[in-house]
């Protein structure tokens, strides 16, 4: 009698490439090709040889500093693709419009989309002055509520490229064109969990808001914005559980 057979996998070289990005994505720091190397317990030739291919379709980043290792914008593009498929608004929606009735003021949800955030959905003030932002609206990540919320997730290296390819527009007096001043900003923006964006992109617009991350995985952001005489720093006080809160009640859904 004839044992059953057990089929090796095909394509091992992308089984491979797919336990290299596993790795990459678990690690605190960008890693070289030795470290690689030795915790996957792989040939150092082949991996060189497997980030070499990954660079070339942006799965990962190289470091040209230090030749070490990063994950690349393309595998942001597919996780955008993904995360449309997965529909961010249908884990939020519920979330999303206890807030927008909580403050009667616009509720936003945007992802990343390149170097832009992209609003996906939007609830209406409840008051009479409303804010003229469209859902497929793209605003910088640098001066927006949501934008330095996503920033404020991403490693150093990841900030290093962002930095280095954007130019700072200066878009109202209040925009911070200084990298170093925005560098700490986004510093207490992830020890305090939110972001404010005091009339930075948009003249006499305030908002507050706050990253979707879970599990190494960014979903988006989402704020809370208003005309800046309703926006106060008591207000925005006030806001702070409102909007911790709805962030935790969305991340409990999401996978």
């Amino acid at each position: 009698m004839k044992q059953a057979q057990t089929n090796a996998p095909y394509g091992t070289a992308i089984l491979k490439g797919v336990d290299i990005i596993k790795y990459i994505a678990d690690q605190p720091h960008a890693k070289g090709v030795s470290e690689i190397a030795r915790d996957l317990g792989m040939n150092r030739s082949t991996v060189y040889k497997l980030l070499d291919t990954l660079q070339q379709v942006g799965f990962v980043h190289k470091s040209e500093r230090n030749a070490t290792y990063t994950l690349g914008a393309g595998l942001v593009r597919l996780a955008h693709q993904a995360l449309n498929q997965l529909d961010i608004r249908t884990f939020a929606q519920n979330a999303l419009a206890e807030l927008n009735h909580a403050t009667q003021e616009t509720i936003h949800l945007g992802i990343l989309d390149e170097d832009m955030v992209v609003y996906v959905a939007k609830l209406e003030s409840k008051q009479t002055v409303r804010m003229h932002s469209r859902v497929g609206n793209t605003s910088p990540l640098y001066c927006t509520g949501i934008g330095k919320a996503i920033l404020s997730t991403w490693s150093e290296e990841r900030l290093d490229a962002y930095f280095a390819r954007t130019k700072l527009h200066k878009y109202t007096a209040h925009t911070v064109t200084d990298e170093m001043a925005l560098r700490q900003m986004l510093q207490q923006i992830a020890q305090q969990g939110y972001a404010m964006d005091d009339c930075e992109h948009e003249a006499e617009v305030r908002c507050m808001a706050a990253p979707l991350y879970k599990n190494n995985v960014l979903y988006g952001a989402f704020s809370v914005t208003a005309p800046v005489y309703r926006f106060d720093d008591d207000t925005a006080a006030r806001y702070i559980p409102l909007v911790k809160a709805c962030q935790k009640d969305i991340l409990a859904k999401l996978p």
